[in-house]
């Protein structure tokens, strides 16, 4: 009973050691076993989202280093807070009105502002080219979790509320520009897209990076005689 107890864990180790063997593999192969902090950033800038009025967003992104060569790991995090547009407002009154059976006609329906804010944590891959010089565009893809709410004495406690609110995936595109001042300070620029289901957005942001020290398994300054 013992020695088969022991085959049986012995199997069990085995097939975890396997299983990790192989789990290492793949994180090898990608790349993964790579990634170590490399920069970290805040930006604001402002953003067009689809039907509702133009806002300022903030963001903060964390470089992760290359993934393989030329290509780079970012995450990223932003909020915003806005309203729908008025003429949003007015058609979604308009439609009320048009459903509402009141035979007295003294029925009023009172307008109101529909509040909307939005967090995003994504994450995406960047093209950055490699040479010795400071300025470096780039050009990524991404995709991001959206955490979107909406408020308003117009559709309070309304399936419309529970219908806006909203937990939801979607992709985006980014492009732009850096610049390394000093050694551990710089700048960079933006433009990015997002699209998900019934919303979509464009945004540009400026902002400022700082770079951490020496990475893993780079080579250590030359000293000078």
């Amino acid at each position: 009973m013992l020695t088969r107890g022991r085959a049986v864990a012995t199997a069990f180790l085995i097939a975890g050691a396997a299983r990790a063997s192989a789990q290492e593999t793949l994180i090898q192969r990608l790349g993964l076993d790579k990634l170590q902090i490399a920069s970290l950033g805040g930006s604001i800038g402002h953003i067009l989202p689809s039907q509702v009025e133009p806002t300022t967003i903030y963001g903060v992104s964390a470089d992760y280093g290359e993934i393989a060569r030329s290509w780079r790991v970012n995450f990223a995090s932003s909020y915003w807070s806005s309203r729908y547009r008025d003429k949003v407002v007015d058609q979604f009154l308009e439609t009320l009105k048009t459903s509402l059976k009141d035979p007295t006609g003294t029925a009023t329906i009172e307008p109101s502002h529909i509040t909307v804010y939005d967090v995003t944590v994504g994450a995406d891959v960047r093209y950055v080219p490699t040479y010795s010089g400071e300025l470096k565009p780039f050009l990524g893809f991404g995709v991001a979790a959206h955490v979107i709410n909406a408020e308003g004495k117009l559709i309070q406690g309304t399936f419309v509320e529970r219908s806006l609110d909203d937990i939801a995936a979607g992709f985006y595109v980014v492009s732009g520009v850096s610049f390394r001042l000093v050694q551990h300070v710089g700048f960079e620029g933006m433009v990015r897209g997002d699209l998900l289901s019934g919303f979509r957005s464009t945004q540009a942001r400026v902002g400022a990076i700082y770079y951490f020290g020496r990475l893993r398994g780079s080579p250590p300054p030359k000293s000078t005689p």
